[in-house]
């Protein structure tokens, strides 16, 4: 009987292209910086400021005396990122804390097709036409002062 070996089974050739690798990488090393960026940005406690929810800021600001400080921001805002890392400061922080009630005015526009009534009715009576915006609002409403874009932690303070 003649024995005739079967041939050996086929090696797999299967190897990633490099193009999808190197997309695979970029996609991974992307979303690591984005997720480093995002920390924090829940809509309530950003940095070392107190933020307060909207419904509590003006009650709080009324019985203070306190202006409102507002900061509108929004989840995709590059800017507000930085913003953001100005209220990590801490001399920022205590002087956010000492002299305001800090709120954080979150849009959700792009994410839910929408925001809330109260933030609506924040942003036409401020006139929100971008982010970051800071407000600085009198406790009965009115608007104190108002800066719009990021320009920076110097102009952050002489703001404040």
């Amino acid at each position: 009987m003649d024995r005739t070996e079967a041939p050996p089974f086929p090696r797999s050739q299967s190897r990633v292209s490099p193009v999808f690798f190197w997309a695979l990488l970029a996609a991974l090393v992307l979303r690591a910086v984005t997720g480093v960026m995002d920390r924090g940005a829940g809509g309530g406690g950003v940095g070392l400021v107190r933020w307060q929810p909207l419904e509590k800021a003006a009650a709080l600001a009324r019985t203070s005396g306190k202006p409102i400080l507002y900061d509108f921001t929004a989840a995709w805002c590059a800017p507000c990122k930085l913003v953001d890392r100005d209220w990590e400061d801490p001399a920022l922080a205590e002087e956010v804390n000492a002299t305001f009630i800090p709120a954080r005015v979150v849009d959700r526009s792009r994410e839910d097709g929408s925001n809330a009534p109260d933030v609506s009715e924040l942003q036409r009576r401020y006139e929100i036409v971008g982010f970051p915006t800071i407000v600085a609002a009198a406790p009965d409403g009115p608007l104190i002062a108002k800066t719009d874009g990021y320009r920076g932690k110097d102009a952050m303070v002489q703001f404040l």
